[in-house]
């Protein structure tokens, strides 16, 4: 009798430690690899007294992974920018933000690394992330949150679209002067990406 409880137990130990393995598997089967595709871009925008101008660029590479059936939780992102590739469509104001303000011989790229989803929501045939993540831009990482619009497209391929302010003193960078005109402290950054089933989603 005593013999047989015990083997009732173990029996049940083993069901249960077999159901949280098929669990954990299932989780992880559903997280998927997705890397930026090109035609993404990253701009900002600069404003003065009496001017604003804008730069962007289309040198962005990176990558993501996260189960975007059931979004909220930990997240693994990386997106990388070449700081010296931002054209402001002026090349005297392009070689004086590379050298004086961005410094890109010392720090050529910005990273933005996640992360959390904090709120995942679907709003008019979009789903809006919440995410928390952290740039380090010129050395200096501070942390960013931002409300992400993801849209799925008919391609296979995913649109996501954000925006948020960056505070130039935030991460020690000097702030552009051109004649008299000194730019806001706060700058306005654009992120526009694509996004596709990378390499490792596709081997499955």
């Amino acid at each position: 009798m005593q013999g047989n409880r015990w083997s009732f137990r173990a029996a049940c130990g083993a069901a249960a430690l077999a159901m949280v393995l098929l669990a954990t598997g299932s989780a992880a089967a559903a997280t998927a690899h997705y890397e930026i595709l090109e035609g993404s871009e990253i701009s900002f925008e600069s404003k003065a007294p009496l001017e604003t101008f804008h730069g962007r660029t289309q040198e962005v590479r990176g990558w993501f992974e996260a189960d975007l059936n059931d979004p909220v939780g930990t997240v693994q992102l990386e997106v990388t920018v070449d700081l010296a590739s931002f054209d402001t469509g002026n090349k005297k104001r392009n070689g004086h933000m590379r050298e004086n303000h961005f410094e890109t011989e010392q720090f050529p790229e910005a990273w933005f690394r996640g992360g959390e989803v904090t709120d995942a929501r679907a709003e008019e045939g979009v789903t809006i992330l919440t995410l928390s993540g952290e740039l380090d831009l010129h050395g200096v990482r501070q942390p960013v949150t931002c409300d992400i619009t993801l849209e799925y497209r008919t391609d296979g391929t995913l649109a996501m679209t954000t925006e948020f302010p960056v505070k130039l003193s935030d991460h020690a960078i000097k702030r552009p002067r051109f004649l008299v005109m000194k730019l806001a402290d706060e700058q306005k950054v654009r992120i526009r990406l694509k996004a596709g089933p990378g390499r490792e989603a596709a081997s499955e």
